[in-house]
């Protein structure tokens, strides 16, 4: 599904694939992330190799990544929910291309679902639930929710 992911992304975007090769690379099973994207290659964790592909999403956040990540991005990570809310938003695009927009739509449920609990969980007056939180030593690590993911 990478090259349909890619194909997708250039016809939303209207913009062309800048990095002539995409790869993927599973790194072994410590590998903290889901994934973390390069310019032309994304490393991946041993367990989104489920057989029923379904967290072959992953892969399409990465890929959409080329776009709002790697052309653009964040001046500085006090606006890191630029890149990962954008990133998001190209990505359901893309999946919506795929699999219907009945599966966007649920995936976007899903994903408001987890805000809200992240926002409950750190309190909606937290730090890290503001648009621009103050990340000034902060271990990213404890900042690290769905909020700068959904906030887009």
């Amino acid at each position: 599904e990478t090259e349909q992911f890619l194909q997708a992304a250039e016809e939303i975007t209207g913009v062309p694939y800048k990095w002539t090769t995409y790869d993927v690379l599973v790194c072994p099973p410590g590998f903290p992330f889901g994934g973390m994207e390069n310019a032309n290659l994304t490393y991946v964790t041993p367990t989104l190799l489920a057989g029923d592909r379904s967290l072959a999403s992953v892969v399409a956040h990465e890929i959409a990544h080329s776009w709002s990540g790697n052309l653009i991005t964040n001046a500085t990570w006090r606006d890191f929910w630029l890149n990962e809310g954008f990133t998001v938003f190209l990505e359901r695009k893309i999946l919506g291309r795929l699999y219907g927009e009945s599966f966007r739509e649920f995936d976007s449920l899903l994903g408001l679902a987890h805000w809200k609990e992240d926002v409950e969980l750190f309190g909606a007056e937290h730090q890290f639930t503001t648009l621009a939180p103050d990340l000034i030593d902060t271990d990213p690590d404890d900042a690290f929710s769905s909020v700068p993911y959904e906030r887009g």
